[in-house]
């Protein structure tokens, strides 16, 4: 009798022991299955990061796209003195204001520091003037004479800064800040534009 009590408690004693290595067993199973899972997850989380940061970067490369092709731009081929009203066209001051106008050809070049004038042409009635370089640093042309007031052009103009206003010898002039140059607007002695510099 003693024998098979002393039999029956080594078998539980060692199924007891197999079992608490087999739980033993699992918990590090487990513990390994954790620790991948977690990697598994720190890698996607890092996925999503990076994806998100490549986001932010095609959308901030998409808004500058859409910035550069819906900036203002005005092209003028042909005689200004036709029809002055152009300088009054809503699509021509905000050209101005971003430095963007063309007039036959050319535009002023605002980025050079070379504002010396070397040399200069006539296309049309619009004379360019150009730095030793053959940089565009003014363009000045004339308009239709007794076809803007100077009430009318101050209100066509009024979204751009006004930085300084007087009189000339023939009359008066405006200037206007632009991004980065100006515009000054000439007028004869009854308050008509005359010609209008870009610069």
């Amino acid at each position: 009798m003693n024998n098979k009590v002393l039999m029956i408690s080594s078998v539980l004693a060692t199924s007891l022991f197999l079992g608490a290595g087999s739980a033993q067993a699992n918990t590090t199973t487990n513990n390994n299955m954790n620790q991948q899972d977690m990697s598994m997850n720190e890698q996607m989380g890092q996925m999503n990061n990076n994806m998100n940061q490549q986001d932010m970067a095609m959308n901030e490369q998409m808004s500058h796209m859409e910035q550069t092709t819906m900036m203002p731009y005005y092209n003028y081929n042909g005689y200004t003195t036709y029809d002055g009203q152009f300088t009054q066209d809503y699509d021509f001051v905000r050209a101005l204001q971003y430095d963007n106008v063309m007039i036959d050809g050319y535009k002023v070049n605002t980025a050079t520091s070379d504002k010396d004038v070397a040399s200069s042409k006539t296309v049309y009635d619009t004379t360019i003037d150009m730095n030793k370089d053959g940089q565009v640093i003014h363009i000045t042309f004339d308009t239709k004479p007794e076809s803007v007031s100077k009430e009318m052009f101050k209100k066509a103009h009024m979204s751009n800064h006004m930085i300084d206003e007087g009189k000339t010898t023939d009359g008066s002039y405006m200037t206007y800040e632009t991004n980065n140059g100006m515009y000054k607007a000439f007028f004869d002695k009854q308050g008509y534009l005359m010609k209008v510099m870009i610069s």
